[in-house]
């Protein structure tokens, strides 16, 4: 820990997380399991970490949650010192970005407003966007392998989701989470893309917590990793190397 006294606040702190979906009426339906169960963790600035487990569901719910697409009691969950369902300013601030599998059904394209089956080009998205710093987005868009020419109602399911997360990476962030975000990818974009989210830790102070279950070449990349979520969460320190 280079010696550093752990005094920081925590960025994310999920404190006895239990969650069951809602029924129509919306309360849990009787006797409903909860998907998650008891899930405690916290994480500080720099640090990232890996959500793993075969339950996919409780992944992406745990995300959601920390994203504020789902309301749970305040002291359960704090992202920045703040309740993500109830303070609408951490999303919208850019403070807290949140980039998930769901796009491709999304007319909200990486929180911005642009149908993702329009003939718009890359070019005219990615330039689109104000008050962002033109070296960040050059890097990101070499890093991902961009070509500005694509016309986002013909390009792929894989050029899409490139174009999806240059967009969501233009501004910088204080806490950034990750549903199974990079399955489009190749391996290379994937790996470019893991070292620039590192390095936005190291320099920015960033915090990210990435679900996945495409385990190649992270060795190195998490500071903690956190299983299964059914029971309390053992965030194992697997590397001090923040």
């Amino acid at each position: 820990h280079g010696g550093q006294p752990r005094t920081m606040a925590p960025t994310v702190e999920i404190r006895n997380l239990t969650f069951t979906y809602p029924g129509i009426d919306g309360k849990p339906p009787p006797g409903a399991p909860p998907l998650i169960e008891d899930v405690c963790f916290s994480l500080e600035a720099g640090q990232r970490c890996l959500l793993v487990g075969s339950n996919g569901a409780g992944k992406t719910t745990i995300l959601k949650i920390l994203g504020g697409k789902h309301m749970v009691d305040p002291s359960m969950v704090r992202v920045l010192g703040r309740s993500a369902f109830h303070d609408t300013a951490l999303t919208s601030s850019g403070d807290l970005c949140y980039l998930g599998g769901e796009w491709r059904r999304d007319v909200a394209f990486a929180g911005y407003q642009v149908n993702i089956q329009m003939d718009i080009s890359a070019e005219k998205m990615l330039f689109g966007v104000t008050g962002v710093d033109p070296q960040r987005r050059d890097e990101l868009i070499k890093i991902l392998d961009v070509d500005l020419t694509w016309r986002m109602h013909k390009a792929s399911d894989g050029q899409r989701r490139r174009v999806q997360i240059c967009m969501g990476l233009l501004k910088p962030f204080k806490v950034l989470l990750l549903d199974e975000i990079t399955v489009d990818l190749d391996v290379l974009a994937r790996a470019n893309l893991l070292t620039y989210l590192k390095k936005e830790c190291a320099e920015q102070g960033a915090t990210i917590i990435y679900a996945t279950h495409i385990f190649d070449g992270l060795d190195d990349w998490p500071t903690h990793i956190v299983g299964s979520l059914t029971h309390t969460l053992q965030d194992h320190e697997i590397h001090a190397n923040y």
